[in-house]
């Protein structure tokens, strides 16, 4: 009975928390009871609430699961003998975090192990093939071979841009300068944002029913961009995300990079505020864990986790970081002492204005929330409308945070009180107002602002408790198997009017002590770059993850990624530099491998990568000629209820909740759409039309480099060369069986083609069967969709060059051209990168 109490119950029914008002440590809570009565009458189990709960036969203890049979047995066996206790005995709950939870992998500080001594090591390039060698041949398995030099330039430019790259001279001569180049790519930094816009759940849209656009998102994308193109250090671009606000409040830049903590969902007409509120101070806290630290804090939200070492309290201590949050349409962009010299003749305006503006305030305020437009002021509860009608400066922190919430509801119409008021009052009101123009000149001019940032609400933060626990604030804290203690939190200038905590939570994260924060983004990056990370659940390193394929070289890259600088490019060039990341995908796996390494964790070959929707996008841009400045998928607007249909189809998320790695599916959809949609028979002709002049021969060549990388075979360009001929010759048939159908009693649809008098259907059939066997029309795995015109509702959907639409007077050649790239485009060598 004992082990199961102190295991199963007496975390939510004892001394601490008390649901239910229900003990069960001590013998009087059992007897006594809570608000459902006495759980435990000796001698009778079928009378006893604790067994009835335990089986789940009305209310559901545990709530998450049932207790086995043995265990219901032995509980009801102890009643019907009397439920004997001892005198005075308390139970008390076991430690919260074991020895064996200290020991947890991501826990423990990281080594910098040595790297392998590796006897035959001709094969290694760099430290990272050590390592992988060094499994390998624990298990007999070799390396593959290097993959061929245009397949690799196509891996590196997937990889590190996201589209394919011209080669140069230096290219052929030198991988390394490959791999510079496309590192100092504009392209780059573009190719980074968009994985790192997946973790951040950024959208350019609220959500919910009416998802209303947010215009000034997109300044947070340019600064992702922006922030990997320099090589940004990542514990800097960790700090000015968390914390930028507080920790150079005069750099606009780092002010755009507290926008990471404006992506949250939002409902525009939700009347309650307060569980809305926390709701979104929730997200910003499991947000925060997932992308930087992979643990996944949410499942602590109403309970210890149940798997990992994380308990509740670590939960809200973590959520007590963003307490004082303020989301800000005005955040002053200005240094300290800036803001020193305008905050005090701020405030001196501000004492010698007091009661005129309250006296200002009495009269308009009551008059602008009677004549509240857009969802209006009256039907929120009467607790959330006092805070609204107070001054801003008569409001707690907490108050502030709920009354401006709030107010993103309604609009007000100071323009109109002149028709509102009476005569009497609007002359009051207009004396008033000339009284008050009277000290204009004391009043400071206006600091430059930035809308869509963040603040904290005020130098003292709004308490934050445990949800069905004891009602007593929660000070900050870092998880308990780190540091049990509440966080020492960092003073700021008190010109900043802000908490600090923020600042302290950067500071943790982006330490080199912390034992997560490295290993978490090297291990994103090699995911990145291999498919899968070497902790294959990139956004969980708790106990429902997977445990490091080789953990030696994950803190191994740990640490020389702290050592160079946090420099994220180093990394990059470190990971692609190697023999494992430069080994062929083809190699097939024989039965020995099947038998140890089946799904390839050991790398003893590279993994064959599908193209991400924003890539399929980009390459058709790209060999189109289309792709101008901003032009780039990473730069259409993401509405969370109405996402791009070609992205969509291509498991593009919906950006509500991090997401680490892209679910990947195939389906028939995105086949019909690849191989019926316009956009890519649009880009189809935009390429056609670039290179028209171009021979046959020449631009089967130049759609090969541009689409799969590589020139074409003899054997292909043939192919190619048959197709075009035989479309053609069914094209013009077409055109005179159409001549044909418009005579009275000739039959429709059927074309003879001239040989063997049999149907061959339409020339798109025709143009498939001349292609069967050859690679050129093999069935697409991707999906594109075009909206018919440029309307405003459409302007997020993939853009459309004026010179992609088909010209129907081509003639018979130029359309079987065409249709030679479509097919091109339909290609699995498209979308799948070796």
């Amino acid at each position: 009975m004992r082990p199961t109490l102190i295991k199963h119950c007496i975390a939510c029914h004892g001394a601490g928390k008390r649901e239910g008002d229900l003990r069960l440590d001590h013998w009087q809570g059992l007897s006594e009871g809570g608000d459902s009565g006495p759980v435990v009458v000796p001698g009778k189990p079928g009378e006893s609430l604790l067994v009835e709960a335990i089986k789940h036969e009305s209310l559901e203890m545990p709530p998450e699961y049932q207790l086995d049979e043995q265990t219901i047995a032995g509980i009801a066996a102890w009643i019907k003998a009397g439920a004997k206790w001892p005198e005075q005995a308390v139970l008390k709950a076991a430690e919260p975090i074991t020895a064996a939870d200290r020991q947890w992998w991501c826990f423990q500080p990281m080594v910098d192990f040595p790297v392998p001594e590796i006897s035959d090591d001709q094969w290694c390039q760099n430290e990272i093939d050590r390592f992988v060698l060094k499994r390998l041949q624990e298990n007999g398995i070799q390396p593959s071979p290097p993959a061929g030099s245009a397949t690799l330039r196509r891996r590196l430019s997937y990889d590190l841009i996201g589209m394919p790259t011209v080669a140069t001279g230096d290219d052929e001569a030198s991988v390394d300068a490959l791999i510079d180049r496309l590192l100092e790519s504009k392209a780059y930094g573009e190719n980074q944002a968009r994985i790192w816009l997946d973790l951040v759940r950024y959208a350019d849209s609220d959500g919910y029913r009416a998802d209303f656009a947010r215009p000034q998102a997109r300044l947070y994308r340019y600064y992702v961009i922006a922030s990997f193109n320099q090589d940004k250090p990542y514990d800097r671009f960790v700090m000015e995300q968390l914390a930028g606000d507080e920790i150079d409040p005069g750099n606009r830049e780092a002010l755009i990079g507290t926008m990471y903590l404006r992506h949250w969902i939002y409902e525009h007409n939700q009347r309650d505020v307060e569980t809305q509120w926390q709701e979104i101070l929730s997200d910003i806290t499991e947000t925060t864990a997932d992308v930087f630290l992979a643990q996944g804090l949410k499942c602590a939200k109403c309970h210890d986790h149940k798997f990992d070492p994380i308990l509740q309290r670590d939960y809200f201590r973590m959520k007590a970081f963003f307490a004082a949050f303020q989301p800000r349409e005005d955040q002053p962009i200005a240094d300290l002492e800036t803001r020193r010299k305008y905050l005090a003749d701020d405030e001196k305006w501000a004492s010698k204005t007091e009661s005129l503006r309250r006296q200002l305030h009495a009269i308009e305020h009551p008059v602008l929330l009677k004549h509240a437009t857009k969802e209006g002021f009256d039907k929120f509860i009467d607790e959330i409308k006092v805070m609204v009608k107070k001054l801003p400066e008569d409001r707690t922190p907490y108050e502030q945070q709920i009354a401006s919430l709030a107010e993103r509801q309604f609009a007000l119409h100071p323009e109109k009180l002149s028709e509102w008021l009476d005569e009497e009052t609007e002359a009051k009101r207009q004396a008033l107002r000339k009284q008050l123009a009277e000290f204009a000149a004391i009043k400071p001019k206006p600091l430059p602002t930035l809308a869509f940032a963040v603040s904290d609400v005020a130098s003292e933060a709004p308490p934050i408790s445990i949800i069905d626990g004891p009602d007593q604030p929660v000070e900050p804290g870092f998880l308990t198997i780190f540091d049990s203690a509440p966080a020492v939190v960092a003073k700021v200038d008190p010109v900043l009017r802000s908490t600090g905590r923020r600042t302290t939570l950067a500071n943790w994260i982006a330490s080199a002590d912390n034992p997560l924060t490295a290993r978490v983004i090297v291990n994103r990056v090699w995911q990145q770059h291999f498919g899968q990370g070497l902790v294959q659940t990139v956004n969980d390193f708790g106990h429902l993850g997977t445990q490091p394929s080789h953990p030696e070289l994950l803190d191994w890259l740990a640490l020389r990624f702290i050592e160079d600088g946090w420099s994220l490019k180093k990394l990059h060039r470190r990971i692609v530099s190697s023999a494992t990341y430069q080994q062929t995908s083809r190699r097939p796996a024989d039965p020995p491998i099947i038998a140890v390494d089946p799904e390839n964790h050991l790398l003893w070959r590279m993994n064959s990568k599908r193209l991400t929707g924003e890539q399929v996008v980009d390459t058709l841009l790209q060999a189109s000629g289309e792709v101008k400045a901003k032009k780039r998928a990473i730069y259409l607007p993401v509405r969370r209820n109405k996402l791009d249909p070609m992205l969509a189809a291509f498991d593009f998320p919906d950006r509500i909740r991090s997401v680490g790695r892209r679910h990947q599916t195939t389906t028939s959809t995105q086949a019909l759409l690849m191989k019926n949609g316009d956009w890519v028979r649009q880009r189809a002709g935009a390429m056609f039309n670039k290179h028209r002049a171009l021979a046959d021969s020449d631009l089967v060549q130049a759609c090969y480099e541009k689409l799969f990388g590589r020139p074409a075979t003899s054997e292909e360009v043939f192919l190619a060369g048959r197709f075009v001929k035989q479309y053609q010759e069914l094209l013009s048939a077409e055109s005179d069986d159409a001549t044909e159908a418009s005579k009275p009693g000739t039959p429709t649809g059927q074309i003879d083609d001239g040989t063997t008098g049999q149907n061959a259907g339409t020339a798109q059939d025709a143009a498939q069967k001349a292609t069967q066997g050859t690679g050129l029309a093999t069935k697409p795995a991707t999906a594109v969709s075009e909206p018919k015109k440029d309307t405003p509702e459409s302007a997020s959907k993939t853009p459309v060059a004026d010179n992609a639409k088909p010209d129907p007077k081509a003639s018979d050649r130029d359309r079987a051209r065409t249709e030679l790239i479509h097919a091109f485009m339909n290609s699995n060598e498209l979308i799948y990168v070796d």
